[in-house]
């Protein structure tokens, strides 16, 4: 079941807008539960992908991050059925809210430190702010 409290949406490039989509098992070592609206990075695990929280890095060589975003998390009734969570990627035109406790501004670079979006950070940024709703602590970042 979902939870019916979320301020998490993806705006645009899921289901109906051909965002690359996938389902990932979470690593095995990783506590607590991955939840949506986490920034992840795809990594492998016995010749299986996995996905573990990501932090944003330099690309070295060219070689820039490819971080994805959690729309369903493994503490979903669905998932928790899979044992998979369906996650998106980024850097593709998707646009999404997310609850942050960040302090944002809008067009703001934004990258992930530890699953979670920020304002500042190393590497190239995975998108940029296009709103902010200081109401409901939430920040819509295009991708």
């Amino acid at each position: 079941m979902s939870n019916l409290e979320s301020l998490f949406d993806v705006i645009k490039g899921w289901p109906n807008s051909s965002g690359l989509h996938y389902d990932f098992k979470q690593k095995a070592a990783v506590t607590p539960d991955i939840e949506e609206g986490a920034i992840v990075a795809v990594e492998d695990e016995s010749n299986v992908p996995v996905v573990d929280v990501h932090t944003s890095a330099a690309g070295a060589g060219g070689n820039f991050d490819h971080p994805w975003l959690v729309i369903q998390g493994s503490d979903q009734s669905d998932a928790e059925f899979a044992k998979k969570m369906t996650c998106l990627k980024l850097r593709t035109g998707v646009i999404f809210k997310v609850v942050t406790a960040q302090s944002f501004s809008i067009g703001d670079p934004v990258y992930a430190d530890a699953g979670v979006a920020k304002p500042t950070g190393s590497g190239e940024p995975f998108g940029r702010v296009i709103d902010l709703d200081p109401t409901n602590n939430t920040v819509t970042v295009e991708s």
